[in-house]
C-alpha cells in the first residue's frame, strides 16, 4: 500500500513487527494521516490512518469499543504513533 514498505502488512503481518507509515503526517503531533473526502461530506479533510484501518478491518466487537474512544488518533500499544499495525491499536 502507498505509505508503507511493500514488505509490511498492517492487517495480517506478524504482531511482533511494527508497520511504519512513510506517508503524510500531521504537523502538530506527527500522526500518520491521509487526506480524503468522508462519506456525506463534500470537502477533503485530514484523517488518521489508524482510524481508517480500524473502520475498514476491525472486527465488529473491536470496532464498537474503538468508537467509544475520543475522535483522536488511536493510541498504539507499541508506543510509536507512526506504527499503523492494526493489532497494535490500543482498545483503551
Amino acid at each position: 500500500a502507498k505509505g508503507t514498505d511493500k514488505n509490511d502488512d498492517p492487517i495480517l503481518g506478524p504482531e511482533e513487527k511494527n508497520v511504519y507509515w512513510h506517508g503524510d503526517v500531521t504537523k502538530d503531533d506527527q500522526q500518520a494521516a491521509i487526506r480524503m473526502v468522508k462519506p456525506g461530506e463534500a470537502e477533503e479533510s485530514v484523517t488518521y490512518v489508524n482510524r481508517v484501518l480500524a473502520f475498514i478491518f476491525a472486527t465488529d466487537e473491536s470496532f464498537e469499543k474503538l468508537m467509544q474512544l475520543p475522535k483522536e488518533p488511536f493510541k498504539m500499544s507499541s508506543g510509536d504513533q507512526l506504527d499503523i499495525h492494526l493489532a497494535h491499536i490500543s482498545l483503551s
